[in-house]
């Protein structure tokens, strides 16, 4: 008689679905949680990529508009003078800069827009735009280019999870802007 009870409770046991649905849902969740912040991760990703844009596009007009980072004085036909912070300092072309407070300037307003970027992340380049000349007013006009390089958007929800790495570095953004002419000024 007990083996045709085992067999009964057996039956019932086999018959019996009562927790079958959390059993599933325990194995579906952790994929959908991590879907789900691998998506919201991918937001912030893009926000940060179009932030560095718009950063990069503002201090090009700013770099544009004010007074050089570089000693200009020289700037002739065919020229190129690329600023960049080096150490803590600012270099242009292995020179200290004439103007660090303009390279700080440029910082200060990429960081209203995206507060991770640092001086490292920063070139400014004067070149010539091929317009203007050096003996009339206004001079030479040169090609100011903001490059913003190096820059990491670290992880915020995805970065503790084994196998992934803790964060992507942006590629370089450029953009360009004719400046003021680099020149005498009409009396």
């Amino acid at each position: 008689m007990s083996a045709i009870r085992r067999g009964v409770k057996l039956r019932r046991l086999g018959a019996d679905q009562r927790g079958e649905s959390l059993i599933g849902f325990a194995l579906v969740a952790p994929i959908l949680i991590m879907l789900s912040l691998a998506i919201l991760e991918f937001s912030l990703v893009v926000f940060d990529y179009h932030r560095a844009g718009e950063a990069t596009r503002r201090a090009a007009r700013l770099a544009a508009i004010s007074t050089p980072v570089a000693d200009v004085s020289g700037f002739a036909a065919g020229s190129t003078i690329q600023c960049s912070s080096a150490g803590g300092g600012v270099s242009c072309g292995g020179i200290d800069a004439a103007d660090p407070a303009a390279f700080d300037a440029i910082i200060d307003e990429m960081r209203q827009v995206l507060p991770i970027i640092g001086p490292e992340n920063l070139e400014v380049t004067y070149s010539d735009s091929g317009l203007g000349d050096p003996t009339t007013p206004g001079g030479i006009i040169p090609l100011v280019s903001v490059r913003l390089v190096g820059l990491d958007h670290p992880f915020l929800l995805l970065g503790g999870f084994p196998g992934i790495s803790s964060g992507v570095t942006f590629p370089p953004f450029l953009t360009n802007q004719l400046g003021t002419g680099l020149g005498p000024t009409s009396s």
